[in-house]
């Protein structure tokens, strides 16, 4: 069996008693079928020969089993069902777990769309395994065997023609398996990779609209979708060969048993059972082979899921935790780091102090390792080499990184609700008070029970990055990570937060990724990154001739009409406070 089909399988453990009732529904149910089949057929037989039957006891026995058939169909649905929904929500659990557990180092190169049909699409597929297979297949091979052992006491000749040509029938979807795991693969990917595109093209259909590529990302869409059509036929052509296969082998084998019960049975009375009872032994297999079909594209699911919940963590959860001073400070001590193994070092031995009450700004080049020091620091990896203490205490014996230590991300998301409910996602006991005061902090003047739309498109740029700045503050983490929180806001309320800051760095250890001048001028001390190492530090009077490349921008003549031969004029100065943010946007 597939380690991941197994996986699965294993999962309906912790749902034992839902599990047995499904597969003693469904076995009953069967077992009932079969049994007013054979008492009908047993009645007919009388009818046939002549011969007197007790249609009264007949009768009762015949009711009896349709209405155990009724409530045991109508039971098994409800409890397959209601085992299968319960399965597919402990596993949306798993996969969140999973998520959260692996954000966001493993989840670089996997694309928002593609998580959403793993957890989706992927999962709702697997219903039909738990739902419809698993307690179906233990039934069909119950019902196989008593069909069989029910035949060969009217003759032995029976089970030898029909349990052969069963075989059959379950080897065509066994020999058609090698293209079901291909057409799996190839459905789960097409739809996983449509999805994708989709929930790329709604997010981004402002910038679509902006920049007139509506109809090419439409061409997209429509690549993709008969793309997926494609792999859809090819899928339900193969499962239209494994019908067509078993039909035939069904047809054989009735026509098969007909004769032989024309040749061997001589009492006209057991001729009906003795149909009865070898349709018992190929109905099953006819219904196995059914389940079977499916199996490619359950196995496809079934491994994406698999992949996904069972990838490890990035960083381990810490041993020994042990309590941070309620005033630590941040320490690099010799940090050296890569993404990959065997990739470029990114950090080369960093080494610097972010002192409690005070503000470090980190400033260098685009690919210096600015960002990469926020990702450590927030452990989102742990370090190739040296360590980073939080109050004294290495990171990875904290045991909340992120009760200590906040950011105010580049990159700003907002959640679909109100201003008040985004500022409590990393304090969600905050009261009203709070909230309140933290908006007054960020210098966002707006009724905290403003509706929010999704990613915050109701709120201006400088709003969100105001509205992550109170979000930050309100979780009164020590420790407070600003990368570029002004850079959405016009040179006043740069100038206004940046005083607001100020006075609540007074009770945090404060590390400021700077893209702005102005915001290094009013560090307490700087570090200037270069390659990965710390090439200068201090203050902006002893860095000032070293941080002026990376904040004035190259020199570029303005157009001229003047003669080729003429001497070029100086470039204007620029007007004040007009110096452009030079190479370090990106993350690094």
């Amino acid at each position: 069996m597939n380690p991941s089909i197994r996986w699965l399988a294993g999962a309906v453990g912790a749902h034992r008693r839902a599990f047995l009732s499904t597969l003693a529904a469904n076995l009953a149910g069967q077992l009932a079928v079969l049994g007013a089949a054979v008492t009908a057929a047993w009645l007919v037989g009388r009818v046939i020969a002549g011969r007197s039957a007790p249609l009264d006891v007949a009768g009762a026995v015949l009711g009896g089993l349709v209405v155990v058939a009724t409530l045991a169909a109508w039971w098994e649905t409800y409890v397959a069902h209601d085992l299968a929904y319960l399965v597919l929500a402990r596993l949306r659990g798993q996969v969140y777990d999973a998520v959260a557990r692996i954000a966001p180092a493993r989840l670089l190169g996997r694309r928002s769309g593609d998580l959403s049909a793993a957890v989706l699409s992927d999962i709702e597929t697997l219903e039909w395994l738990f739902a419809h297979t698993l307690a179906q297949l233990i039934t069909a091979g119950t019902v196989l065997v008593a069909g069989s052992v029910g035949a060969a006491l009217i003759d032995p000749l029976l089970p030898a023609v029909t349990l052969p040509l069963a075989a059959c029938v379950l080897a065509v979807p066994l020999w058609l398996r090698k293209a079901a795991h291909r057409h799996g693969d190839e459905l789960r990917a097409a739809t996983a990779e449509l999805t994708a595109d989709v929930v790329d093209t709604v997010q981004g259909m402002r910038e679509l609209t902006a920049f007139r590529a509506l109809e090419r990302r439409r061409d997209l869409l429509a690549r993709k979708t008969r793309r997926l059509a494609r792999a859809q036929a090819a899928n339900a052509a193969r499962g239209g060969i494994e019908a067509a296969l078993t039909d035939l082998l069904l047809a054989v084998a009735a026509a098969g048993t007909l004769l032989l019960i024309a040749t061997v049975i001589r009492d006209p009375a057991g001729a009906p059972v003795a149909m009865v009872l070898a349709a018992g032994s190929l109905g099953p297999a006819a219904q196995v082979a059914l389940l079977l079909k499916e199996y490619g594209t359950l196995r496809a699911a079934a491994d994406r899921v698999h992949t996904l919940v069972t990838a490890p963590a990035n960083v381990s959860p810490p041993r020994e935790p042990l309590p941070v001073p309620a005033r630590p400070d941040v320490v690099f001590e010799d940090v050296r780091f890569r993404y990959t193994p065997g990739g470029p070092d990114v950090l080369r031995g960093v080494s610097f102090r972010v002192p409690y009450g005070r503000t470090v700004a980190l400033v260098g080049a685009s690919g210096a390792g600015k960002s990469t020091c926020v990702s450590l620091l927030l452990r989102h990896w742990d370090p190739d080499g040296g360590r980073i203490l939080v109050g004294g205490v290495p990171l990875p014996r904290v045991a909340d990184p992120h009760r200590h230590v906040t950011v105010v991300p580049q990159d700003v998301h907002l959640f679909a609700g109100t201003l008040a409910g985004n500022v409590r996602l990393g304090a969600p006991g905050a009261p009203d008070a709070d909230v309140a005061a933290a908006l007054r902090t960020a210098q966002l003047t707006l009724d905290p029970e403003l509706p929010v739309g999704e990613r915050g498109v109701t709120l201006s740029g400088g709003q969100r990055a105001r509205a992550a700045v109170a979000r930050a503050l309100a979780t009164r983490a020590p420790v407070l990570v600003l990368d570029e929180a002004v850079a959405n806001l016009d040179p006043d309320n740069e100038a206004r937060l940046t005083e607001a800051l100020e006075e609540a760095a007074a009770g945090r250890a404060t590390l400021v990724i700077a893209h702005r001048l102005s915001t290094v001028r009013r560090a307490d001390h700087i570090v200037l990154l270069e390659e990965g190492r710390v090439a200068a530090e201090g203050t902006y009077a002893d860095l000032a001739d070293r941080l002026s490349p990376l904040f004035t921008p190259p020199a570029t003549p303005a157009p001229s009409c003047a003669s080729p031969d003429a001497p070029p004029s100086a470039p204007p100065a620029p007007p004040p406070g007009a110096r452009a943010e030079a190479a370090g946007n990106g993350q690094t």
